[in-house]
């Protein structure tokens, strides 16, 4: 799917940079996948809770940033990769929720203790998974795009970091 390398990309070589992009997909995703699991049959019913959540996200974000990127990307970011790396327990309904819940409260608790790596690794993680997913050739080259795709955003959002942190000290003269 197209939408999921433009998200897939976003994310991996933006989402600590654009902090509210990043809560805005993560809430489109999860709006995705609530919509499915709340019944909805046909496709622009789910595509129209996601949008709805994912603006809502995007709006959050703005107006409330810090607890808006604390769940958003923690809380719903964690349970989102949680689950997608056991799919097959997350398949089966009595685990699916769980699972969710264990990667959000990870997700959530790393948020708050180290913020900026957390953004960084949840939004590369989520990015390299959406990349990966768009793609339906082997399992090895899947493996493959996820763990390069992953490196390389984690890679590049540190660099970014890096730099505008020393743009930082320069201008306070450090």
């Amino acid at each position: 799917m197209i939408l999921d390398l433009v998200f897939g990309f976003l994310l991996v070589f933006a989402g600590r940079n654009f902090f509210w992009l990043c809560v805005g997909i993560v809430g489109f995703l999860t709006g995705m996948q609530c919509a499915t699991a709340l019944g909805f049959s046909t496709a622009w019913m789910e595509l129209l809770t996601a949008v709805m959540l994912g603006c809502l996200g995007a709006l959050l974000a703005i107006c409330f940033e810090w607890f808006a990127v604390v769940f958003g990307v923690g809380f719903l970011g964690g349970g989102y990769v949680l689950i997608n790396m056991f799919p097959s327990m997350a398949g089966q309904e009595q685990y699916a929720w769980p699972i969710f819940v264990v990667g959000g409260i990870v997700g959530l608790c790393l948020m708050v203790i180290i913020f900026d790596w957390t953004l960084i690794l949840v939004s590369s993680l989520l990015g390299a998974m959406l990349i990966a997913n768009a793609f339906h050739g082997p399992e090895g080259f899947r493996a493959f795009l996820f763990i390069g795709s992953a490196l390389t955003g984690v890679l590049v959002q540190y660099l970014t970091f890096k730099d505008a942190a020393n743009q930082e000290d320069s201008r306070r003269g450090k």
